[in-house]
């Protein structure tokens, strides 16, 4: 339930552990809904949602997906090897293509991000029609999980690719900020004001300031251009009493302690490359919100007692503290077998978890 995350992220243990899952998994939907997703997909999710007392997901969909070409499969197709992958999205290409395009550092400096920017009571107005039609569906019974994509680092991450934009950053930061990240902040500011605006008590924005092995760029380095700016930017939501919940990829161990230092209500971090241990140490000692603890990879490639025990020992450690919101970061796709989501939903739902099974 709706009450269950804002408790958790209020500092309160909440009546039963919340859950967020990214939820793609055909099999399971199928057994739980009664009906072929790929058929009814709209329909299937709703009731499988609901079944598994899952909290905080995306937006029911309003159109069927895409079955998969081959189902449990592999095929080629514009001379890429793709495999099956779940419900959204169907397939997932095996081997990664590279870059699709390389600028040069003239071309990065040279960009307008004013081509970014947009109308600030256009989008409001939108995103609240878009923000009700979930509210009237779900009412209490969940939080929505739409974020915000770009808060500062990953605006030239999705507008010029990480090689580009990573080599342009090092070789001259400060052209870099003035020309780029200087702009894109007050961009971002605006779409937290769209954010403050909205309905919903939970909002979330997202930022990979990190790989699996640690930040992408030196801490000094993200503090001087990304995080000093992060207080004013998300200022707006702050301010409208809302509750944020920071996501990131990656591992993000030596930023825990200075995330803490803005008003954020949770995290929603990548395990295990963010260790669980120091999560709990962290933002779990502190009373603040934090949604993660099971590895998609114990799930896809590990045993049901693997995944059980695993599942068992996350859900002890998290429950001692009222910020904990489970979750698999990785999402739960139609790679994991069927036997090891069972073993997950049963796991879960005999420890505190509820589930409709």
């Amino acid at each position: 339930m709706k009450q269950d995350v804002l408790d958790a992220l209020s500092g309160r243990f909440p009546g039963k552990i919340p859950s967020k899952e990214t939820l793609n998994h055909p099999g399971i939907i199928n057994l739980l809904s009664g009906l072929d997703v790929y058929e009814q997909t709209p329909a299937a999710f709703d009731i499988t949602w609901q079944r598994l007392g899952i909290d905080i997901h995306v937006p029911l969909m309003k159109e069927n997906t895409t079955r998969p070409r081959v189902p449990g499969g592999t095929w080629v197709e514009d001379d890429r090897i793709y495999s099956d992958y779940g419900v959204f999205p169907t397939s997932m290409p095996l081997i990664l293509p590279g870059s699709t395009f390389a600028l040069s550092e003239e071309q990065i400096f040279s960009y307008d991000p004013g081509r970014d920017d947009f109308n600030l009571a256009d989008a409001i107005r939108d995103y609240r029609i878009y923000n009700q039609a979930f509210r009237t569906h779900f009412s209490d019974l969940a939080v929505m999980y739409e974020l915000y994509y770009t808060t500062l680092f990953m605006w030239p991450v999705v507008t010029f690719e990480w090689i580009p934009f990573m080599l342009a950053a090092a070789s001259d930061p400060q052209r870099f900020d003035e020309c780029l990240w200087q702009p894109w902040t007050r961009i971002s500011r605006k779409h937290f004001e769209v954010l403050a605006a909205c309905d919903e008590e939970v909002v979330f924005c997202h930022d990979d300031l990190a790989m699996g092995k640690g930040p992408v760029f030196s801490p000094t380095f993200l503090e001087k251009y990304i995080l000093s700016r992060y207080a004013w930017i998300m200022e707006p939501v702050f301010k409208a009493g809302k509750k944020l919940i920071f996501v990131s990829d990656g591992n993000i161990d030596v930023l825990l302690e200075r995330l803490l230092e803005f008003p954020i209500s949770g995290i929603m971090y990548e395990n295990p490359a963010t260790p669980f241990e120091r999560v709990l140490s962290t933002w779990g000692k502190a009373g603040r919100g934090f949604i993660g603890g099971i590895s998609t990879t114990i799930l896809t490639n590990g045993t049901p007692e693997e995944v059980r025990q695993h599942t068992c020992q996350v859900i002890e450690r998290g429950r001692e503290y009222p910020g904990f919101i489970i979750s698999s970061c990785g999402g739960l796709p139609g790679t994991i077998p069927m036997e090891n989501m069972l073993a997950y939903i049963h796991t879960r739902s005999e420890m505190g978890c509820y589930a409709d099974i």
